[in-house]
């Protein structure tokens, strides 16, 4: 058992509007609940308390495009699949995990959730640079 606590969040710019806000933070708790439901990580409050600090850099769907704003009615916008980029910070070291909707009916969170639990298993790897940035499609 890892017992390692998880602080998550994600920030806000002057130029996110409010929905897509909305939707970041949703994410984060849908992430939150993932990471819960799968077991050996503690989700914390502080970031000062925490192993890992996650944050949702990004949060893209097919239905916040052009094409999509371009449909005359939800019908006929293309369908939707999420994209959710995360950055894993552990010790000196981050990690961006690139996870998507689709495979089976996991969510994008769930396979997010996967990649940290797995992420957090394997043995950090050695580095002379602070901040080697590792990206993972999901």
């Amino acid at each position: 058992m890892n017992n390692l606590s998880v602080y998550l969040f994600t920030q806000s710019t002057d130029d996110s509007a409010p929905p897509m806000m909305q939707r970041r933070l949703s994410s984060l708790l849908a992430l939150r609940d993932e990471l819960l439901q799968i077991g050996d990580l503690r989700v914390s409050a502080s970031p000062r308390d925490a192993d890992l600090h996650v944050e949702i850099l990004s949060l893209l769907g097919a239905d916040e495009g052009a094409v999509a704003r371009a449909a005359p009615c939800p019908a006929q916008r293309p369908e939707r699949r999420r994209i959710l980029i995360v950055r894993v910070s552990r010790d000196q070291q981050r990690f961006d995990f690139v996870c998507s909707e689709g495979a089976g009916s996991a969510s994008a969170e769930r396979h997010a959730a996967r990649r940290i639990h797995a992420s957090v298993d394997q043995a950090p790897a050695a580095s002379s640079r602070s901040d080697t940035l590792f990206t993972h499609p999901c």
